[in-house]
């Protein structure tokens, strides 16, 4: 192939005051700041590069990587409502099913990427597939909500690792080649989004393994992609040596990594996010575990903001990240798009199930368009940005569909017609998977090659924070709302067709305990009463449903016009590899 030049940092030095960075040279043309180690590997890199077996391997190894964990995040939130069927008695808890995986994604991702920059790529991934493998085996195993829980959070902590894949598939390949690489990865991903839910569903409808038990092999497929993906890992990805401060040990790097700044984002977001799950089910937000759990995590956090600014130069969230300003606006825009994706795959599984089918394949079949759209949405944003160098257009064009999408689901009717559900969820799908690959590369070509993990593992754990902080605000806004609407819909349709008043308290609480089987056994409910029933009970939980959309109106609003703030990518979009692969080891 025709030799690429690497782009070489000028030699104008510019004084730097951390004591633990070499001496800082400016990159002119792109804004973007170099050590002289990172510029040499850069260069070294660069020169080096081509496409050849090694590289695919490298490739294959990690893309299978971000597959494995997409599934083991996916198939279970999609699971919920049919883990519930074996076990109504944890439906409070439910959604902890979901949250015990976003949480620990994260809070391991906000230090995961710099931990990785010091002590090495490859362990992580493989540690990584060794929690998500046993996580998944404990949850497929589990004899209640509590144990399934319990495997979930070993589960988020292995496929958050897994999640590394995504800056190791950037560092590789020319800034140039990211988009087309982010898509393809976007791509393998969205083929786990898209046929997970079916197969999961194929596995509950045709109860694989006893009645109510086939949401159990959903878990052990995911075991079994974390075990081909760990010998995949071992055998193929060998990781070139990473561009790291000049005459620094690993020992004198671990020891100044900033643990006080790990310490604290790791216990501020755990008190915080269970303190919000904790919120309204099953603890009243008054009570004093929400609060104090809620008031410390939030200061804590605080605390770790004063922390990183003031109290040290090279903290977790290293200085250098926020020289660009697209690097902070990737961050806020990575919130929003967390809180659909995350809340969007718990939640609409939910919506599919009461209002259209609860036939589990059929819910798979009405999550194609949402789970589509996020793998042509990657496609389309990584191909534009590749041909265009341009991510600004895009990520606007992203937030319009978006907010058009969040606008129709919230007009959503019981039994509507189909097209009018897949449109507005293609919309959603096609947004987030636009964004998703455009902001990662944006974050990848505008930090640093040295921070290049840390940057895009901090604003992964952003996501997942917009995720985890979603999937509450979606359950508490819903649980709010049906607790009003549905008894009192109810109980007026059911007066109104012909059921005593002295009749109504008891077919209420049958029905609100899951025990529909014994409402015939009422005197006075025939089947037509049932039918009644059945509709006035699916329009009260679409008027509760369309407040989560109504709720996301305002964020995706604000984050359109932030996103007008974007700078031009073109002048960073050059043939610079941040960290080749290791070739004839």
């Amino acid at each position: 192939m025709a030799e690429e030049k690497a782009h070489n940092p000028s030699e104008q030095e510019i004084e730097h005051k951390d004591l633990e960075e070499p001496i800082v040279f400016e990159a002119l043309d792109t804004g973007i700041k170099a050590t002289k180690e990172e510029a040499r590997l850069a260069a070294e890199s660069s020169q080096n590069f081509k496409w050849d077996i090694t590289l695919y391997l490298n490739l294959t190894a990690l893309l299978f990587c971000y597959f494995a964990s997409t599934w083991g995040l996916l198939v279970p939130s999609s699971s919920i409502p049919f883990i519930l069927q074996a076990y109504p008695k944890g439906a409070s808890r439910a959604a902890w099913i979901a949250a015990a995986a976003t949480i620990p994604n994260c809070v391991i991702q906000a230090f995961a990427g710099e931990l990785s920059d010091i002590l090495g790529r490859k362990i992580f991934l493989l540690g990584g597939m060794v929690l998500g493998l046993v996580g998944t085996i404990v949850s497929s195993r589990g004899d209640g909500v509590e144990m399934i829980i319990g495997g979930q959070v070993l589960n988020g902590c292995g496929l958050t690792l897994g999640y590394l894949a995504i800056p190791m598939v950037a560092e590789i390949v020319p800034k140039d080649k990211r988009p087309i690489l982010q898509a393809v990865a976007g791509g393998v991903a969205g083929l786990a989004i898209l046929i997970g839910p079916i197969i999961q569903g194929l596995f509950i409808k045709n109860d694989v393994g006893g009645v109510q038990e086939g949401w159990r092999a959903g878990f052990y497929v995911a075991a079994g992609f974390y075990a081909l993906t760990f010998v995949l890992v071992f055998f193929f990805y060998h990781p070139a040596p990473r561009p790291v401060e000049e005459d620094t040990s690993m020992l004198s790097k671990v020891l100044h990594l900033d643990w006080t700044g790990v310490f604290m984002v790791a216990s501020g977001l755990v008190l915080f996010l269970v303190g919000l799950e904790f919120g309204g089910n099953p603890y009243s937000w008054a009570s004093a575990i929400v609060l104090c759990t809620l008031i410390i995590g939030g200061i804590v956090l605080v605390v770790f903001g004063i922390w990183e600014w003031k109290g040290t130069k090279v903290g977790l969230f290293h200085h250098r990240l926020f020289e660009h300003r697209n690097f902070m606006i990737a961050v806020i825009l990575n919130v929003v798009g967390g809180i659909v994706l995350f809340g969007g795959q718990a939640y609409l599984p939910q919506e599919i199930a009461i209002l259209f089918t609860q036939d589990a394949v059929l819910t798979g079949v009405y999550s194609i368009p949402f789970n589509f759209g996020s793998v042509l949405g990657g496609v389309i944003g990584g191909v534009l940005m590749s041909i265009f160098k341009e991510a600004k257009g895009i990520v606007i064009t992203s937030f319009v569909f978006l907010l058009v999408g969040v606008g129709l689901m919230a007009v959503m009717e019981p039994h509507i017609n189909v097209a009018a559900w897949f449109f507005p969820t293609l919309l959603m799908g096609t947004a987030i998977g636009a964004q998703m690959t455009c902001l990662y590369v944006i974050v990848g070509v505008c930090t640093p090659n040295m921070l290049i993990a840390t940057a895009m593992s901090l604003v992964a754990s952003i996501r997942a924070l917009g995720g985890s902080i979603g999937i509450v605000i979606f359950s508490q806004i819903f649980h709010h709302e049906v607790s009003i609407k549905w008894p009192a819909q109810v109980s007026k349709a059911l007066l109104e067709a012909g059921l005593p008043g002295s009749e109504l308290e008891e077919f209420i609480e049958l029905a609100a305990s899951g025990a529909t089987s014994q409402l015939l056994k009422l005197p006075r409910v025939t089947p037509a009463l049932l039918g009644v029933f059945e509709a006035a009970s699916a329009q009260a939980y679409a008027d509760s449903f369309r407040f989560i959309w109504y709720s996301l109106i305002p964020f995706t609003a604000l984050s359109l016009a932030l996103a007008f703030l974007l700078q031009s990518t073109k002048s960073q979009m050059n043939s610079q590899v941040a960290a080749g692969v290791r070739r004839g080891h």
